[in-house]
């Protein structure tokens, strides 16, 4: 997306996040700053009137350019949020060219504070100039407490009572951080719950794998057994086959051997019709 906005400012390092917030919108704003903390950031170029970046959003890499130029704030981004003046990815690039910027030990003139339209109450510069000695004894104090909290494993406590400047800026970044280290820890508590949960999965799924193994060896020796079986079997059943085929060829010559014998008996019954008839003849010639 781009934006434009009118702008007196003629060096980026002015524009702070009071400024900045004034002209996007809240929701813009709050991310751009999130993703800022969250160190998703990344300078490319800078220059006192000109920023190139990339900003890792929640859907991927974005590339941004921001300009001063002719008097207007000129912001270009690769997103296609719709989120104008400056969508969140331009917020946290500026956001971080500030942090940069202040962090430079430069000495530098005091100027009067630009403005962005629409105009809206802006906070103060802050440089090295707003440090107080009663506000860095109250840093170091709170940053003992801070010390014996995190040693004893407790939150960090409330940052004290100081007005906009670095020391406040410190705090908050250190609370900040504080608050991102447990959200860590709960969260390494969880992982490790989670790894410990699929470690005893796994531990199953091993056992279930050996029962499968054993059953699956058993199952190839009984697999085993009944192909010797078969085989058994097999012969078995030629050799059956054989004792039949000569059953059938007994059956077939005792078929001969009875027709024979059938053919022989009905000779046998003529002749012995002959024989009467002979006898009879030779009784009639004896009584003649």
């Amino acid at each position: 997306m781009k934006g434009r906005i009118a702008c007196s400012a003629d060096r980026l390092s002015l524009l702070e996040a009071a400024m900045i917030s004034s002209v996007v919108e809240p929701n813009a704003f709050q991310i751009g700053k999130q993703y800022q903390t969250e160190r998703r950031v990344q300078m490319t170029d800078a220059s006192d009137t000109e920023l190139t970046s990339s900003v890792m959003g929640n859907s991927g890499l974005y590339e941004q350019t921001i300009r001063l130029i002719d008097g207007h704030l000129e912001a270009k981004c690769s997103c296609t949020l719709s989120e104008p003046p400056i969508c969140r990815h331009g917020v946290a690039a500026l956001l971080e060219y500030q942090r940069w910027s202040t962090s430079r030990v430069v000495p530098k003139p005091r100027v009067t504070a630009p403005r962005l339209e629409p105009d809206r109450p802006t906070a103060r510069a802050v440089s090295t100039d707003d440090l107080k000695l009663s506000e860095l004894d109250q840093f170091t104090e709170w940053m003992q407490r801070v010390l014996q909290s995190i040693q004893a494993g407790h939150p960090v406590p409330e940052q004290p009572n100081l007005g906009p400047g670095l020391v406040s800026a410190w705090t908050q970044v250190i609370q900040q951080m504080d608050e991102r280290r447990r959200e860590s820890e709960v969260a390494q508590v969880e992982l490790d719950a989670d790894i410990r949960s699929r470690d005893a999965a796994v531990a199953r799924l091993k056992q279930d794998l050996d029962a499968s193994v054993k059953e699956v060896q058993s199952l190839q020796g009984i697999c085993r057994d009944l192909q010797r079986e078969v085989t058994e079997q097999k012969v078995a059943a030629s050799k059956t086959a054989d004792v039949a085929r000569q059953i059938e060829q007994f059956e077939l010559e005792v078929k001969t051997i009875a027709g024979l014998l059938t053919e022989k008996g009905r000779r046998l019954e003529g002749l012995s019709d002959t024989c009467r008839d002979v006898s009879s003849m030779l009784k009639s010639l004896g009584k003649a």
